[in-house]
């Protein structure tokens, strides 16, 4: 497996900057959630983003996303609105029921609760889901390669028998593992009943699990794990990403090496990120779209795939550890 450090996380505020020198139309206003709205003359390439929660990692798809995609369409104007339902279920149902009714070329969705209201709203309009887990579990999507519905785009999915083997490079290697997710996240079902499989697979290990209803919940549930655990790993959960400071704040007072499969290793307290490059999938989900756009079908059209995992590590944090990191984590 090929490693190396991710720039491109470091990368995404840049990357965000950016997106305001490119000839996109843009303008501000609200509805339900926090919203960005823009404005769209004769011809315009409608784009409705749908976001989960407010965390770094969906401002890097985000942005990755409209950068490739707005340079791809090259020619083309192109408007972007962007619905952010914090995180809360009521509104992400809402934002859902308008997103449906809208005029929209497609919809670009970040997050799975989103992303299956989404579909389960809108069996109409493309939907272009960014770095989603399992849509076929999330059951938006007969498969990855020929998803036979209105939805397609790109997975983040990792399993985590490979980060296990990363992480047991590490001085002092994991013993017990804890994790935190949100049980009704379909793809955090999926990402820790595989994070449990491959720890029963490697002697030695535990696992000790914190759930949340939220993202107000995850500063509690890192708590819960101070004394019970060496390490700390959390998967793709989009409301603990949105906490993941508090988290952070727990671990390093504790002196616990807290690793993420995504989000911004330079948080206070984040040991490292080990994960695919979101940039990379935002960027890939861009270029599904455009096939989209063009006339093919989503229903016919594959799901991207993560590349290579990526290590990005917080020196800050290493330095006030106890901990030596393999050589590929900081070549």
């Amino acid at each position: 497996m090929k490693l190396g450090t991710s720039r491109r996380r470091r990368m995404a505020g840049a990357l965000l900057g950016a997106i305001g020198m490119i000839g996109v139309i843009a303008g501000c206003g609200s509805s339900s959630g926090s919203t960005t709205s823009s404005s769209a003359g004769s011809g315009t390439v409608k784009v409705n983003i749908f976001e989960v929660a407010q965390a770094d990692v969906v401002t890097t798809l985000e942005t990755a996303f409209k950068k490739e995609l707005t340079a791809k369409l090259a020619g083309r104007t192109v408007s972007y609105s962007v619905s952010n339902a914090n995180g809360d279920p009521s509104l992400i149902q809402s934002i859902a029921r308008n997103l449906s009714r809208s005029n929209s070329s497609l919809i670009a969705v970040i997050g799975t609760p989103a992303v299956i209201a989404m579909a389960q709203q809108d069996k109409t309009h493309p939907i272009i889901a960014l770095a989603m887990g399992d849509p076929v579990g999330g059951k938006v999507a007969d498969s990855l390669d020929r998803p036979g519905r209105n939805v397609t785009g790109t997975i983040d999915f990792v399993d985590p028998a490979e980060l296990l083997g990363e992480l047991a490079k590490v001085t002092p290697a994991p013993r017990r593992i804890g994790t935190i997710y949100d049980p009704s996240n379909e793809n955090s079902q999926v990402w820790v009943a595989q994070l449990r499989t491959a720890i029963k697979a490697r002697p030695g290990l535990s696992l000790v699990e914190a759930t949340v209803a939220g993202a107000g919940d995850v500063q509690s549930a890192a708590r819960s794990l101070v004394g019970r655990t060496d390490t700390i790993l959390v998967g793709p959960d989009a409301a603990v990403a949105s906490g993941i400071a508090a988290v952070g704040a727990v671990a390093l007072s504790n002196k616990i090496p807290l690793y993420l499969t995504s989000g911004d290793a330079t948080t206070s307290g984040v040991l490292a990120t080990l994960g695919p490059s979101y940039a990379d999938l935002g960027s890939q989900g861009a270029d599904v779209a455009v096939k989209v756009l063009d006339g093919a079908q989503p229903a016919a059209t594959p799901f991207g795939r993560p590349g290579a995992l990526e290590w990005d590590v917080n020196h800050s944090t290493l330095g006030a550890l106890e901990v030596t990191m393999p050589s590929a984590a900081m070549g």
